[in-house]
């Protein structure tokens, strides 16, 4: 027998997520940036990072041997919908978009606070294990569900405090316009501690009233002062975005505002989708797209099978701010999921054909830079003086980390170990 730990391989992980005492100092020695070929030293002190350096000038009370891996910033997950996670367990899965919202729809109607809450808290240690230490949860705001799942999101939020950043955007998932009394639940989920206006015109049932469900998304957004994270196009006939990109010009939104899903993009005609990409740059809109979900929410569309995203490839080239999520998490949108970032992220690469170094290579940055820059965070990053909100890796390549689905070996939060994952291979000759 030939036993050996190598980086990189099939591994079995064990993870421990209650984090490990909390130390004044942590040197990370022979670490690999993604800004730079050279390894450096990354010191914390006082939950920062003090000083990146080929040398570091102080010694620390805990040093981590990064052995040449890539170090990043904590992954952050942009867009999930935490309120409907493990439903399927209860509730079956489904073939199709609108197969899946009409579970949803009736499972909402047994919602209580203790239920969503004990689902979400069966998920978290896995974002935890995974590195995802900020996350921004969608959550259904109807008269169906009242604020139930916002309740239990704010409790979870408090309890995770300190290990999670948790965003939560208010999702009218049953539309506004035709939902009497939405309206008035949604301006009641900002008090109760919600923090973005989100949106979903085509669940509305014409055009007009699409606008409209987007005119009052923009009213309530500007008058409770958030951010706009809007469910756009999610059909492929879907023609909700251009609308949606000029209430972002004309509120004077830029870089405040987000459009998730966008797949109607993909099918568009080249002329009108170089239009709207250009729109999308000129509103600084920040774009997600959600491949693992959409891929297999597809079931009913006869062959060609399409993809589930949006035209991602041309809008990296456009230079418009892009990121993805994991979207849903074994419910009846999507059957699998566990908030692994890289596994994700190698599957948009091939969704979206990002077989070229210079584009594939730009994945990790999409779910760490391009999507705190959409939830506009502040100190993110491995810089001096960012909080450290750090994942160290076990391999020291991008295109290994995506190959091999990479899970940190260390998940660091404010300058402190939340999780190690412990790597074990065995081969028997």
């Amino acid at each position: 027998m030939v036993e050996a730990t190598p980086i990189c391989k099939e591994f079995v992980f064990l993870c421990e997520t209650l984090g490990g005492p909390l130390v004044l100092a942590i040197l990370i020695r022979n670490a690999k940036t993604l800004s730079s070929d050279k390894l450096v030293s990354i010191l914390i002190e006082d939950e920062r990072i003090s000083e990146i350096a080929t040398e570091p000038s102080a010694g620390a009370d805990r040093e981590i041997d990064a052995q040449g891996a890539l170090v990043l910033p904590t992954f952050v997950e942009p867009h999930v919908h935490l309120d409907k996670v493990l439903l399927s367990e209860d509730f079956g899965f489904s073939s199709s978009i609108g197969q899946a919202r009409e579970i949803i729809k009736r499972a909402k109607e047994s919602f209580t606070v203790s239920t969503v809450k004990e689902r979400i808290k069966k998920v978290m240690p896995l974002a935890l294990k995974q590195g995802v230490t900020v996350i921004r949860s969608q959550v259904d705001i109807d008269p169906i569900v009242e604020l139930k799942s916002l309740n239990a999101l704010n409790e979870v939020r408090r309890e995770y405090s300190g290990r999670v950043d948790l965003q939560v955007v208010v999702n009218p998932q049953e539309g506004i316009i035709n939902q009497e009394g939405t309206e008035d639940l949604l301006y009641k989920a900002f008090d109760s501690g919600a923090d973005v206006m989100g949106g979903l015109p085509e669940a509305e049932v014409s055009i007009e009233e699409s606008k409209e469900h987007l005119d009052t998304v923009f009213s309530i957004a500007k008058e409770k002062d958030v951010d706009v994270d809007v469910h756009n196009d999610v059909l492929s006939f879907g023609r909700n975005l251009e609308y949606f990109l000029a209430k972002v010009i004309r509120n004077h939104y830029g870089g405040r505002a987000s459009s998730a899903h966008n797949i109607a993009l993909a099918y568009y005609s080249d002329d009108y989708a170089s239009k709207i990409i250009g729109l999308i740059k000129r509103a600084n809109v920040s774009i997600v797209t959600n491949p693992c979900t959409m891929m297999t929410s597809g079931g009913l569309h006869p062959p060609p099978m399409p993809r589930g995203i949006t035209r991602v490839k041309e809008l990296l080239t456009a230079g418009v701010n892009v990121t993805y999520g994991i979207d849903n998490m074994v419910d009846p949108f999507n059957p699998f999921g566990d908030f692994s970032a890289l596994r994700n992220g190698w599957l948009l690469a091939y969704a979206g054909q990002l077989n070229a170094r210079e584009l594939f290579e730009k994945i990790p940055r999409m779910i760490t830079e391009n999507a705190a820059r959409m939830l506009r965070l502040t100190n993110y990053g491995i810089a001096k003086g960012s909080v450290a909100d750090i994942n160290v890796l076990n391999c020291s390549s991008v295109a290994d980390a995506l190959r091999f689905g990479d899970i940190p070996r260390y998940v660091i939060k404010r300058g402190n170990v939340l999780a190690e994952n412990q790597s074990v291979s065995k081969l028997y000759t």
